[in-house]
C-alpha cells in the first residue's frame, strides 16, 4: 500500500469503530502528537488517548489529502458521537509518516479551544 493508502485505511477503520484494525496500522515505535497536548509512544499509548473519549462513534471526512514521500497530509473535519448524544466536530490538519505499510509518527493540529467547549458537561 502506498502511504495514502495506508492513511485512508487508518481514518476508515476508525470510522467503523474498528480500533483495533487501525492501531495495527500503527509501528510499533509510533509518536503521536496531538497538538498541543504531550506526545505519546506506542500503540497502546494511542489507544489510551483514544478511550479518554467518551464516544460511540467517529465520522472523519477528509477533505484534502496530499503525499510526499512517506508524508501524507490531511485536512479533515473529525466528527464523535458522545454516549450522550451530544456531537463534537473539529476541523483538524493531520500529518501522517508512513514507512513499511506502517505510521510511523502522527501529528494533528486542531484548536483546543474549540474541542473543550463542546465536550464541556451541558446542564
Amino acid at each position: 500500500m502506498s502511504p495514502s493508502e495506508v492513511v485512508s485505511a487508518f481514518i476508515g477503520h476508525l470510522n467503523a469503530m474498528q480500533l483495533e484494525e487501525a492501531f495495527a496500522l500503527l509501528d510499533p515505535g509510533i509518536v503521536y502528537h496531538n497538538i498541543p497536548m504531550s506526545p505519546v509512544t506506542g500503540p497502546a499509548a494511542v489507544a489510551a488517548v483514544f478511550a479518554q473519549i467518551p464516544m460511540t462513534a467517529m465520522d472523519w471526512e477528509t477533505h484534502a489529502m496530499a503525499e510526499t514521500g512517506g508524508t501524507v497530509l490531511t485536512e479533515r473535519t473529525d466528527r464523535f458521537t458522545l454516549r450522550d448524544g451530544r456531537q463534537v466536530s473539529l476541523r483538524v490538519m493531520g500529518a501522517f509518516e508512513v514507512e513499511g505499510g506502517r505510521i510511523t509518527r502522527w501529528r494533528d493540529y486542531f484548536d483546543l479551544n474549540q474541542w473543550l467547549s463542546q465536550m464541556a458537561p451541558r446542564g
